[in-house]
């Protein structure tokens, strides 16, 4: 389990997520340290993964913050300079599950 999936699920429904990370918090006290959460943890066996990786706390940030300011985050990136950028090269991009690559 990786606390970061948690966190992106605050948009959903934010009472279980947050619970959640309580939660994993509580249960597992060596998950979060000075960097946040770490990386995963498989909660079977209680096995923690001893790094951080800052693509989960980027993750868990924007999750934090997106429901701190109302669902912007889509806003921000599907509108204005930021979705101008994007949009040339999201359009290089093929979209397809389960397709394998030529």
């Amino acid at each position: 389990m990786t606390p970061h999936a948690a966190a992106i699920a605050l948009d959903f429904a934010p009472e279980a997520a947050y619970a959640n990370l309580v939660a994993l918090e509580t249960d597992f006290p060596q998950l979060y340290g000075p960097g946040g959460f770490k990386d995963a943890i498989n909660v079977a066996t209680g096995q923690v993964a001893d790094r951080y990786l800052s693509l989960d706390e980027g993750m868990l940030l924007a999750a934090l913050a997106n429901e701190l300011r109302n669902d912007r985050l889509q806003h921000y990136f599907s509108h204005g300079m930021i979705e101008r950028a994007l949009r040339p090269l999201m359009a290089m991009e093929e979209f397809g599950a389960g397709r394998i690559a030529e």
